[in-house]
């Protein structure tokens, strides 16, 4: 007796444990439920009052089980849990407009079958569910089979009410004596136990799938909307005049941009974990549908962050484009200025030195000049080499003018320079020239002052090659050619020395040359006499002048 009344405790307490134990777990899950942002789009309006559909999944009212029918459609079973009665026509709507929204919208779009259980309840309650359908369903109804009540009075009933009032909706209504006759219609395989099928349906584990399918879905969308905020920002963006603000703007859109794409990846990582979890081969529940949902998104996740790429690669270009452009306009703007600059200097770079020294000067100066001026031009070259103008994204005809005006300006220094050498070179040959020409003259004024022969004469004269005195008259012309504005004079006056110089010589050469033809009188005896000596002819006025005069050398300044 003992022993009977401890098994009666024992088992009232495990029914007791067992019940705080499912307590504890609807709990939890309407927790879960609780926290999802609600239910599909639609699944009610603002202001409507009654339960979230988290709270309306628990009581099981209706369910989706994610059963198909043989022509594939989906299943929407009403379990005979007689409290569908407690559902406000708000409520029905917001639960209907969900389970709807679970199947893929291919399957949705075929419409759906619906399984209304009332084997122990009343026809009034199948009465009460088939007029609610058919005031609100949210999809097509293909078929509504109705398990009618098994008690023989409801069963009766049924029979006669069945008959007046199926043919009144707008769908198709079966009447269902029993289990046997679904089996017509769907493979046991698709129904659940309560049913006599063989589905194994867990509840809890569809609603604890749900959970984590509408929370990463939750993520898609919030992804989604980041990375629609994110491009509509960037495509109406300013891009800036200035390169540094472009470079700038670059640099941030391309750090937020990898920080979408991180999300991304922790996304598709979530997802596949997700997926992971539903294809599991140890829950009692495995949903088909809810695989393909999470496989669905997934390939959703994948096109978007294609299409993210696609698109980021477009701007990304685009502004990388407007970067370089923006970077050659202002290289341009500068690299003109620079040359401007040395092509005013080089214009004014006029003076040719009056002296070989200051001449030499002037040169050190100009190669200085050059070799600055050059290394811009080799920088302007490269500026003109820009690979913008292969590009497609281009303004080439803008490009072009901005690098003819660059080479224009640039061949415009070019030749100053080459001008500016040209002309001190010749000044520094003219230069040596003369130093060479006022030699010669104190050398031949040495000559004509002695008592030099005609060997030191014609050796004079020889020397007067080396610098291009061939004759007075060429020699003087060959000197201005050569000669500037400021050298003139001074030229006018070497040349004018160096006539006289060579005229002396050449008479003097011309009169040892006859001295040296006459021929030898004979020695004759002559008796000594006292006689005057004869006086020394004097030199003509004009080579004593110009002998005196030549013993300076004549200066730009005397010139002057």
């Amino acid at each position: 007796m003992k022993s009977i009344v401890l098994f009666v405790i024992a088992r009232r307490v495990a029914d007791a444990c067992a019940r705080v134990w499912s307590m504890c777990r609807e709990y939890c899950l309407v927790t879960g439920l609780m926290k999802l942002k609600a239910e599909c789009d639609g699944c009610g309006s603002e202001g409507e009052e009654g339960r979230s559909v988290g709270e309306l999944l628990l009581p099981q009212y209706a369910l989706a089980t994610g059963g198909l029918a043989r022509d594939h459609r989906p299943l929407i079973t009403f379990p005979d849990n007689s409290n569908f009665h407690l559902l406000s026509p708000a409520e029905y709507r917001r639960l209907l407009l969900y389970l709807t929204s679970v199947p893929s919208l291919l399957e949705a779009e075929m419409g759906f079958h619906i399984i209304i259980d009332r084997r122990k309840d009343r026809w009034n309650s199948v009465k009460t569910v088939l007029i609610r359908i058919s005031e609100f369903f949210p999809g097509m109804i293909h078929s509504v089979y109705v398990l009618r009540p098994a008690s023989f009075l409801q069963k009766a009933l049924s029979e006669v009410s069945s008959k007046l009032f199926k043919e009144e909706f707008r769908f198709r209504v079966l009447v269902c004596s029993c289990i046997e006759e679904l089996y017509e219609h769907f493979d046991r395989s698709q129904l659940t136990p309560d049913l006599g099928g063989e589905l194994q349906y867990s509840h809890s584990e569809w609603i604890q799938q749900r959970i984590a399918l509408e929370k990463f879905s939750t993520l898609m969308k919030e992804i989604s909307t980041k990375l629609d905020d994110f491009m509509h920002e960037i495509v109406d963006c300013d891009m800036g005049n200035d390169p540094t603000q472009t470079k700038e703007l670059l640099d941030c859109q391309e750090t937020r941009y990898k920080a979408l794409k991180t999300e991304l990846s922790t996304a598709t990582t979530q997802g596949e974990e997700l997926l992971t979890q539903v294809r599991k081969p140890n829950l009692t529940y495995n949903i088909i549908s809810h695989v393909a949902a999470v496989e669905r998104l997934l390939v959703q996740l994948d096109e978007t962050e294609k299409q993210f790429d696609n698109f980021w690669q477009k701007h990304s270009t685009k502004l990388n484009h407007w970067l370089k452009f923006r970077t050659f306009l202002l290289n341009f703007k500068q690299m003109q200025a620079t040359l401007d600059n040395h092509l005013k200097t080089a214009c004014d770079m006029t003076e040719v030195g009056e002296t070989a020294s200051r001449v030499e000067s002037l040169i050190q100066e100009a190669n200085d000049f050059e070799k600055l001026c050059n290394c811009d031009l080799d920088t302007a070259s490269q500026l003109l080499t820009t690979t913008l103008m292969k590009d497609p994204l281009s303004s080439v005809d803008h490009i072009e003018s901005k690098c003819e005006e660059l080479r224009r300006t640039s061949a415009l220094l070019i030749d100053k320079i080459q001008k500016r050498n040209l002309l001190l070179t010749k000044a520094r040959e003219l230069m040596d020239r003369i130093d060479k020409a006022n030699e010669w003259c104190a050398t031949g004024v040495e000559i004509l002052a002695g008592e030099g022969g005609l060997i030191a004469v014609d050796k004079l004269l020889e020397d007067a090659k080396s610098f291009g005195l061939t004759a007075p008259e060429e020699f003087r012309d060959m000197l201005l050619q050569s000669a500037t504005q400021e050298t003139r004079a001074l030229v006018a006056q070497v040349a004018q020395r160096v006539e006289d110089v060579w005229l002396m010589v050449s008479v003097k050469r011309a009169s040892l040359q006859r001295a040296a033809a006459r021929p030898a009188r004979p020695v004759q005896s002559v008796p000594p006499q006292t006689a005057a000596l004869p006086l020394p002819l004097p030199l003509p006025v004009l080579q004593v002048s110009r002998l005196n005069n030549s013993n300076k050398c004549p200066t730009l300044n005397e010139s002057r």
